[in-house]
């Protein structure tokens, strides 16, 4: 049988400490082999038999401490960095207990001597810090010559990822674009092959700029290189390369350039005056001499050297700076626009020319006159906004303009422009000729969707009111027309007006007196149909209900399919909003414009049917304006008293 046996601490003649433990064999023989391993009485472990502990130490809550210093189990947490030692942790009272001590963040200590975790490195006083890099960071040089881990590699040097002027990204102020070119507000890749040109004109070795685009060039058949330049020796014909020793100009063959004898440095000018050779041109003198550098006759195609432009004298010189004459593609320096006779002015302030890109460092830049207006300022189809570009206000069913105005005799009702004849949010009240006023009474002008009060009939945009006279009209079927419930009629049963009904037609023109009707036909005739709803005829200047749009003369729902490639209908605008309301592209499939008073007018729609403006669909206008014909067409006016 074995068995242990405790030799206490303060026996200190015996062999061994307090608190160690030996195997004795069942004999009574030790186990010379046997390990020693304290397991109670030393600092920081169990007490022995309860409450024995070694000399100096008292036993505290069953763990033997050391009462007057700090770190081990059952111990105060020191201070001095090491809170605790070995692998005893520091609790929430400030106790050390037994534990696992955190390791490999930054600031622990390392995890078995030098382990860290992720880029984190071991440092000489073992604890886990950031590495400080020597390069590739922000501030620092580039890693392998241009690897930055954050920013990118300008000059050597690692710089903050820019939020403008890079391909994907804003153009800079100014329509500066560090890559790429600058187009519609953002920087595009530009230069190779089938890219658009970059600033200058300039594309990628072996391209050319072909309009706005690079194509390849220099090989045989292919249009030839800046300056004329073809590959191998080869002639430029007619703007086109010929490969060397082909047929160049009629009955001679190109031989390095040179094209028979003509064409040639220092040769006679070939047949219209052309050289065939590259960095040559026709010079005064009949020759083939030098072109392209400063001082230098403008190469075909008034190209120059790099940095330089060619000049009113067909001569090169300096170009993008103030003052100099623009560089190829009519491109200047940032801060510059290509002005008038071809020299950079300064751009991008109101006022100012617009700069690379159509950008202003300050306002909008008008579409109309390529010029910065300062923001609230007329632009384009509305007003200069806070967001640096053009918003379309002012016409019926978009924003108000500064101010709170509308174009054509509009109103502004909260925050949107509804057109004259339209009702406003206010019950019993219209927007007429520029005015919100009380509407349906007798003399009043007529509610939305042309009603009036009592049985009144809607003459024009006008109420009058029942019992009163309508209109007089001479010839078969005339006489005076009296309002009779919402319609016009003669006292021999002649009527007009309401849906089915023929149109009137008064010395003032045709209408409609029913609500939600319109009068359709050729002049002179024509019948009242309903109109607004999806299904139905498009009411006066286009206008159908809850925001369907106007296809073909009929109302299409909004969300509804305009037709064939068209998309849906959106907020009266097709292709899903993206054509056919005031200031955006027309549609296509002879659409034109969709949205209510939009008239298609060089590719882009423009607001038709308002005071002074083009009458919509060849003769409506908003009401109380009626059409009015002259040689350019119809134009909505007020109505004759």
């Amino acid at each position: 049988m074995r068995r242990v046996v405790w030799l206490l601490p303060f026996l200190a003649a015996m062999a061994f400490g307090c608190g160690e433990s030996t195997v004795v064999d069942s004999d009574g023989g030790d186990d010379a082999d046997a390990a020693v391993t304290p397991t109670c009485g030393e600092r920081g472990t169990d007490c022995c038999d309860g409450d024995l502990c070694e000399a100096g130490l008292s036993c505290e809550g069953g763990t033997c401490i050391d009462p007057t210093s700090c770190g081990f189990v059952g111990e105060p947490c020191c201070e001095d960095g090491d809170e605790c030692t070995g692998t005893a942790v520091c609790n929430a009272s400030g106790v050390c207990e037994p534990g696992t001590p955190a390791c490999g963040d930054e600031g622990d200590p390392c995890c078995d001597g030098d382990t860290c975790t992720g880029d984190l490195v071991c440092t000489a006083g073992g604890t886990c810090e950031t590495e400080t890099p020597d390069c590739g960071t922000v501030g620092l040089s580039c890693c392998d010559g241009d690897v930055c881990s954050s920013g990118i590699c300008v000059d050597g040097t690692c710089e903050p990822e820019p939020t403008c002027g890079t391909v994907g990204n804003e153009c800079c102020d100014g329509g500066l674009c560090d890559t790429g070119v600058c187009s519609g507000g953002n920087c595009i890749a530009c230069g190779a092959g089938g890219q658009t040109c970059c600033a200058g004109d300039v594309c990628d070795s072996g391209n050319t700029c072909d309009g706005d685009t690079c194509v390849s060039c220099g090989g045989a058949g292919e249009a030839c290189c800046d300056r004329g330049t073809c590959d191998g020796g080869g002639c430029c014909v007619g703007g086109d390369c010929v490969a060397d020793g082909d047929d160049c100009v009629p009955g001679t063959t190109c031989g390095s350039g040179s094209c028979g004898g003509c064409g040639g440095p220092g040769e006679p000018c070939c047949p219209g005056n052309t050289c065939t050779a590259g960095g040559v041109t026709c010079g005064a003198g009949g020759s083939c001499v030098a072109c392209g550098g400063a001082g230098q006759p403008c190469c075909g195609g008034d190209s120059c050297d790099g940095g330089l432009g060619c000049g009113p004298a067909g001569v090169c010189a300096a170009c993008g700076g103030a003052g100099e004459v623009c560089c190829a593609g009519d491109s200047c320096d940032a801060g510059f626009a290509c002005g008038g006779g071809d020299v950079c002015v300064t751009c991008g302030g109101p006022g100012e020319a617009c700069c690379a890109g159509d950008t202003c460092t300050d306002g909008c830049c008008d579409p109309s006159t390529d010029a910065c207006v300062a923001t609230g300022s007329d632009c384009g189809f509305g007003a200069c906004g806070a967001s640096g570009s053009c918003e379309v206000c002012g016409f019926a069913g978009e924003a108000c303009c500064p101010g709170d105005t509308c174009e054509g005799g509009g109103c502004c009702d909260g925050s949107t422009c509804v057109a004259s004849g339209y009702a406003v949010s206010t019950s019993g009240e219209v927007c007429s000729n520029g005015m919100v006023s009380a509407c349906g009474g007798d003399g009043q002008p007529c509610c939305g969707d042309q009603t009036c009060n009592a049985g009144g009939c809607c003459i024009n945009g006008t109420c009058a009111g029942a019992g009163e006279e309508c209109f007089s009209a001479g010839g078969p079927g005339g006489g005076t027309f009296t309002c009779m419930d919402s319609e016009c009629a003669t006292a021999g049963g002649t009527d007009c007006g309401t849906i089915g009904d023929g149109c009137c037609n008064s010395p003032f023109g045709r209408f409609c007196t029913e609500a939600g009707s319109i009068c359709t036909g050729g002049f002179g005739g024509g019948n009242c149909l309903a109109c607004g709803d999806p299904g139905e005829a498009c009411c006066e200047g286009q206008a159908c209900n809850g925001g369907g749009c106007c296809v073909d003369g009929e109302c299409v729902g909004e969300t509804d399919s305009c037709g064939a490639g068209e998309g849906s209908c959106v907020a009266g605008a097709c292709q899903d909003g993206a054509c056919g309301r005031v200031g955006g592209p027309c549609c296509g499939s002879g659409i034109g414009c969709s949205a209510p008073f939009a008239v298609c007018g060089g590719g882009v729609c423009v607001s038709c049917g308002g005071l002074g403006e083009s009458c919509c669909g060849g003769n409506e206008c908003a009401l109380p304006y009626v059409c009015q014909f002259g040689g350019g067409g119809g134009t909505c006016v007020e109505p004759s008293p």
